[in-house]
C-alpha cells in the first residue's frame, strides 16, 4: 500500500522538470499547455475518488484497488508511447484516475485494519507516502529526463507500478468489514441452507439503489457537512500551493540562481525533509495524545482528539510561504528558500495527517467516501492553482505573490482549532444520512 501510494502521486510531478523538453519534442510553445500537461494528472485525482472510494464501500477494497492500479499501468504505457501533446494529456488524465484509488482507499484500509489508539502510525505513513511521492518526483524526473529523455520518466513509472500491481494482486487481502461479513453470510447460507441469514450491516435495497447512494456519498458529505467542506477547503488551498511550487520552482532556480534543469530537482529536498520530520513527530505524539485526551474525557473517545497536532503546526505553512517568496525575491543564498520550504513540508503534513484521521474516525465505515471528498477538493486545487502561478508571479513578483498565498493560508489556520472546540456540536447539529 505504501509503494502504490508513493508511485501514484509520483507520476503527477515526476515529469515537471522535463516539461520544456517535452514541449520541444511536440513543438508546443504555450507555457500554459505545458503546465496543464503536468497538472492534468490531478484532474484524474479529482474524478477518480468520486466513484472509486464509494465503489470500494460497495464491492470491497481489493477489486477496486487492484483493478485501478492495473488501469493506471495501462495508461502509463500509452503515455510512454504518446505521439503528441494532446494524446499525452489524455493518457495522463486516465492514469491519474487509476492512481487516485491509492490516494482514496489506502487511508480507509488503515482504518479497517487498526484500532483507534494504534491508527496514527499507519495513517501517517500512508499520508507521508502520498505527500512524499510528488516531492521526490521532480528530483528523480530531473535526472532521468536529462540523461535518458522525458519518455523514460514514464517507462520507469510503468515498470515500478507494474511490479507493485503484480504483488498487490497476489498478496493484498480484503479488509472492509461489511464486505467480509457479506461473504461470510453467503458462505453460511450455502453451508447451512439458511436463506434468512443476512449481515447486520446489510441494507434492504436493490444493488442499483446501493450503487447510486455510494456514488453520491462523497458529494453529499462535501455539500452537507460543514466539517468536510471546511477541511476540504483548507487542505485544498495548502495542496494547491504545493503544486504551484512544483510547477514554478524549476523556473525560479534556473532564472534566479542559474541552476541547470537537472539540478533544480534538488530544490525540492527541503519539502521532503520537512515531511519526514513531521511524520516522525506525528507518529510519536498523535496516538499518545488521543489516549491522554480520552482518559481525561472519562474514557470516551471523540474524533476531535486527532486535531491538536494540526492546531500546533498549521502556522508553519504561511510562515514558509512568506520565507520562500521574499528570500528568492531578495536573491538570498539558494539554501535560504530551501530551508523555508522545509517548514512547508512540516506544516503541510501536520495538517493533512490529523485532519484525514479526524474524517476517517468521524465517518468510520464510510471513511473512503470522506477521504474521496477531500482528495477531490485538493486535486481540483492542485490542477487549477498552478495554472495561476506564472501570471501571479509575473504581475506581483515572487515576494508579493507568495505573500498573497501566505495570507490566504493564514486566514484558514484557525479551522483545526474551531473543530477541536466545536466539532462534536457541529456533528450533532448537522448529521448526514448516508
Amino acid at each position: 500500500m505504501g509503494a502504490i501510494s508513493t508511485l501514484a502521486p509520483l507520476g503527477s510531478s515526476m515529469v515537471a522538470p522535463a516539461i520544456s523538453q517535452t514541449m520541444k519534442d511536440f513543438d508546443v510553445a504555450n507555457q500554459v499547455i505545458g503546465s496543464f500537461s503536468v497538472t492534468i494528472w490531478l484532474l484524474g485525482f479529482t474524478l477518480g475518488p468520486l466513484f472509486l472510494g464509494p465503489l470500494s464501500e460497495m464491492f470491497g477494497r481489493y477489486p477496486v484497488m487492484v483493478g485501478a492500479s492495473w488501469f493506471m499501468v495501462a495508461w502509463l504505457l500509452g503515455a510512454a508511447l504518446a505521439p503528441s501533446m494532446a494524446s499525452l494529456i489524455v493518457m495522463r488524465l486516465f492514469a491519474g484516475i487509476g492512481g487516485s484509488a491509492a490516494m482514496t482507499i489506502a487511508p480507509a484500509v488503515c482504518a479497517d485494519m487498526y484500532p483507534i489508539e494504534r491508527r496514527a502510525r499507519s495513517t501517517a505513513t500512508i499520508t507521508m507516502a502520498q505527500c512524499l511521492g510528488p516531492t521526490l518526483g521532480p528530483l528523480i524526473g530531473s535526472y532521468v529526463g536529462e540523461r535518458l529523455g522525458w519518455r523514460w520518466n514514464y517507462w520507469l513509472l510503468l515498470i515500478c507500478s507494474g511490479a507493485t500491481s503484480f504483488f498487490m494482486t497476489i498478496f493484498f487481502r480484503e479488509s472492509y468489514a461489511p464486505v467480509l461479513l457479506r461473504r461470510k453470510a453467503q458462505r453460511l447460507r450455502k453451508e447451512l441452507g439458511r436463506d434468512d441469514l443476512r449481515p447486520l450491516l446489510s441494507k434492504d435495497i436493490s444493488r442499483k439503489e446501493m450503487l447510486a447512494q455510494a456514488i453520491m456519498r462523497p458529494t453529499k458529505m462535501l455539500t452537507k457537512s460543514p466539517i468536510v467542506s471546511l477541511i476540504c477547503l483548507y487542505v485544498a488551498v495548502v495542496y494547491g500551493c504545493l503544486y504551484l511550487w512544483f510547477t514554478t520552482i524549476p523556473m525560479v532556480y534556473e532564472h534566479a540562481y542559474g541552476w541547470s534543469p537537472q539540478d533544480t530537482g534538488l530544490a525540492y529536498i527541503g519539502i521532503g525533509i520537512g515531511m519526514v520530520i513531521s511524520l516522525t513527530f506525528i507518529m510519536k505524539t498523535n496516538d499518545a495524545t488521543v489516549v491522554r485526551l480520552t482518559k481525561r474525557n472519562n474514557g470516551v473517545y471523540e474524533p476531535e482528539f486527532r486535531l491538536p497536532a494540526a492546531i500546533y503546526l498549521a502556522g508553519l505553512v504561511p510562515v514558509s510561504l512568506f520565507w520562500y517568496g521574499w528570500s528568492v525575491q531578495r536573491q538570498s543564498h539558494w539554501i535560504v528558500p530551501i530551508i523555508g520550504s522545509t517548514f512547508f513540508g512540516f506544516g503541510m503534513l501536520g495538517i493533512f495527517v490529523p485532519t484525514q484521521q479526524y474524517l476517517v474516525d468521524a465517518f468510520q465505515i464510510y471513511s473512503a467516501s470522506a477521504v474521496a471528498a477531500v482528495r477531490t477538493a485538493i486535486s481540483i486545487a492542485g490542477t487549477t492553482l498552478p495554472l495561476a502561478g506564472p501570471p501571479l508571479y509575473e504581475r506581483l513578483d515572487l515576494g508579493m505573490g507568495n505573500t498573497v498565498l501566505g495570507i490566504i493560508t493564514l486566514v484558514l489556520t484557525p479551522i483545526p482549532w474551531l473543530f477541536m472546540r466545536y466539532g462534536k456540536a457541529v456533528r450533532e447539529k448537522w448529521p448526514i444520512s448516508l
